[in-house]
């Protein structure tokens, strides 16, 4: 471990925790993606495309997605978690979605900060959060 970077390991540990959870990341999709246990019948969905409804059935699968780990204050995390699972969940609901996940959540999260630019927003975020975290400091 480097002593300048504490996290320089991370990589290596979450790698160690993947291999050890594969068999869990199994079911966790089975359970997740159709609902039941039955790998073979998530397989039978991914391979036929053309029965796929975008209502009910996932974008994409479980190993597709690549879990990073982000880190934030406890409030943001909790505001956060707040946001996707009662108004984005309740507003894919009312849309008509089922089997909605958090990793599509996520996904398409990611995807709309880049794909709608939202550098300016983030960066001005950004200086909010030092210029209050100064502003506390001097208190």
């Amino acid at each position: 471990m480097n002593d300048d970077d504490p996290f320089a390991d991370l990589g290596e540990t979450l790698d160690d925790a993947n291999e050890q959870d594969d068999s869990a990341s199994s079911q966790e999709l089975a359970e997740t993606t159709t609902g039941s246990t039955s790998e073979q019948s998530v397989t039978q969905v991914e391979d036929n495309d053309e029965d796929r409804d975008p209502m009910e059935d996932t974008a994409f699968s479980y190993e597709a997605a690549r879990q990073r780990p982000f880190y934030a204050r406890d409030d943001t995390i909790e505001d956060f978690d707040s946001w996707l699972n009662y108004e984005l969940e309740r507003e894919l609901s009312i849309r008509g979605y089922q089997n909605i996940v958090v990793r599509e959540m996520t996904d398409a999260l990611l995807r709309t900060v880049v794909e709608e630019d939202l550098v300016e927003e983030v960066a001005e975020r950004f200086e909010q959060a030092r210029n209050d975290a100064i502003s506390e400091s001097g208190e």
